[in-house]
């Protein structure tokens, strides 16, 4: 599901959100849309999308949960898994369709909406930690609205963890209060402790005490392991639908099925099944074998219960990570709210077994957990695209940025040659320096950003001493970007050793950086050359990379070109 909220200027009163859409009569409102697309039968052209998206009367050519399959490293195993190309194509097709009917809504509410320049700012999950990715989805949506106006802009916000904390943290707490919010949608649940560091009434600004973590835990699977159960149930009377069994099986779990999921709690398995009508099977047919009576099929709800323990015990793991986490680092600091968010984040099930694994159970992992209290955020499908909107605000209209630092899920450095050192480059490649004589060590990497280490906002700083021949000073200087899932004390050393990703290649133009001609008298026997210094920031962003050139404490900029040129790599699995 997808959800748009807005504000506007020159006031930018609190979020919105869009909650009329293509599919729904003029009286249904709903907060949010379905994340589903139906193409016209063998073709690329596009039939209904959302709520239009009807599997009783014709599923032919519907595509969902195709965000997971963005991520070049994610492994679904089930039969007919979309390729990312198709998930890309999908996607970018679904954004359209999402801009047009946003863009629809404000040119018959918003007065000389036409006129306006708009951001589109969007959220990533927590899991997306391949800035590569990021940036091939940044191309997608630029392609998907950017090319259709130039007024509108596309920016990617915060992760959905980060949106998610900011809406908590404009709640109910006070200054000084730790909180760990898990967010919990479809397809990611996504954690991230805080400290609430602003007094009630000023701007938000929240300190992150680790680095934010998102798995593939959401209702999402919960549906697809019920399909599996039904699936296997329907195979035995395959002759007597009117569907195949998997897809008799997505009928029921995408109609009567997901009220019951959503209302599912410990007190509902006090009836022994769950009875469910099967589409496409004339009435009054009894299966007993297959637990089929009356054209219904009884469902065990201890199976259910089963379904949702195994995902619910993996948060629990993912929370439990982040509290050992706590503990070793802030052993005096108690977390006092667990906030819940997202669609199964607002699950009664869920919060009761959070309830009875964090308050009532004695574990290790509670030691930072004695009073701690399970809640649930207010309005919980709405907080990331309310706490985008809020973050942004707060930028534009007070200059507060919310993460005053924030701890990166990757580390990144730079491939650089490093003086030789015989003792510590045993067998490994040198080149002479023909001006200094000195002998260097290449295809080093010099580790600028630690994963789980606090960057701040402006960013890190490299200094650059570069010796350039004359004639060469407007040949960009080019850099290598590297990037490593590896713990800190596990990062390599150089490129030969594993665990190093390309992530970018710099060009970098040095026009109107310091430098100094040395070895220019004529009384110098060495060659002569350009000695150039200059600083590269680089800028840790959400859920991704900017650069910046600097020289002298001043930002180079330039309005005929960019004085650094970003190749992206294409995004790879990194196990």
């Amino acid at each position: 599901m997808k959800g748009v909220a807005y504000s506007c200027a020159p006031e930018w009163h609190p979020p919105k959100t869009i909650q009329r859409w293509p599919g729904k009569l003029p009286g249904e409102l709903a907060n949010k849309v379905p994340t589903c697309i139906q193409y016209e039968e063998g073709t690329n052209t596009v039939k209904n999308w959302g709520f239009s998206c009807d599997h009783d009367e014709d599923a032919t050519g519907i595509q969902e949960f195709f965000k997971l399959h963005l991520a070049p490293n994610y492994r679904g195993n089930y039969p007919g898994e979309p390729s990312r190309q198709d998930a890309q194509r999908w996607f970018t097709d679904y954004i359209q369709c999402i801009y047009q009917h946003v863009v629809s809504h404000f040119n018959a509410t918003i007065p000389e909406f036409s006129s306006r320049q708009v951001e589109f700012l969007f959220s990533v999950p927590t899991t997306w930690k391949d800035v590569r990715m990021v940036e091939e989805t940044r191309a997608l949506l630029k392609r998907a609205i950017s090319a259709k106006t130039p007024a509108h802009h596309v920016s990617i916000g915060l992760t959905e963890a980060e949106a998610a904390a900011v809406y908590a943290g404009n709640e109910h707490y006070k200054e000084g209060d730790t909180l760990i919010v898990c967010d919990s949608g479809g397809g990611t649940t996504d954690v991230n402790v805080l400290k609430l560091i602003s007094s009630l009434g000023e701007p938000t600004r929240l300190e992150q005490l680790g680095q934010v973590e998102g798995q593939p835990i959401g209702s999402v699977f919960i549906d697809r392991h019920v399909h599996q159960i039904i699936s296997r149930n329907l195979e035995c009377i395959r002759d007597h639908l009117r569907y195949s069994p998997s897809e008799t099986a997505w009928r029921i779990i995408t109609g009567r099925f997901q009220r019951f999921k959503c209302g599912f709690s410990s007190e509902a398995t006090s009836t022994p099944y769950l009875k469910l009508d099967i589409p496409g099977l004339d009435p009054g047919l009894d299966f007993p074998e297959e637990k089929i009576f009356d054209s219904q099929l009884s469902i065990a709800w201890a199976d259910i219960q089963q379904v949702f323990d195994a995902k619910i015990d993996a948060i629990c793991f993912l929370l439990d990570d982040h509290v050992r986490q706590m503990s070793a680092r802030y052993p005096f600091d108690e977390i006092k709210y667990l906030i819940l968010s997202g669609g199964f984040g607002s699950s009664q099930y869920l919060r009761e077994r959070l309830i009875q694994n964090y308050t009532e159970a004695e574990s290790d992992n509670t030691s930072n957990t004695g009073r701690i209290q399970i809640l649930v955020a207010d309005e919980p499908q709405l907080v990331v695209v309310h706490g985008l909107v809020l973050d942004r605000v707060q930028q534009l209209k007070k200059g507060v940025i919310t993460f005053g630092s924030r701890c990166s899920p990757m580390s990144y450095g730079i491939v650089c040659d490093k003086l030789y050192d015989p003792e510590k480059h045993i067998s490994e490649p040198v080149r002479l320096d023909p001006r200094d004589k000195k002998t260097y060590v290449v295809d080093q990497v010099d580790w600028l950003v630690i994963q789980g280490t606090p960057i701040p906002y402006t960013g890190l700083t490299k200094q650059f001493q570069l010796k350039m021949d004359p004639g060469q000073e407007s040949r960009p200087w080019k850099v290598h970007i590297v990037m490593s899932n590896l713990p800190p004390e596990q990062l390599p050393q150089n490129l030969r050793q594993k665990g190093a990703h390309s992530v970018c290649h710099l060009d970098i133009l040095t026009e109107g950086v310091d430098r100094k001609l040395k070895n220019r008298h004529w009384y110098s026997m060495k060659p002569t050359f350009w000695r150039t210094v200059f600083d590269v920031k680089v800028v840790v962003g959400p859920a991704d990379l900017s650069f910046q050139l600097w020289s002298k404490d001043k930002r180079i900029r330039s309005t005929s070109h960019e004085p650094i040129a970003v190749k992206w790599m294409p995004a790879k699995d990194l196990d």
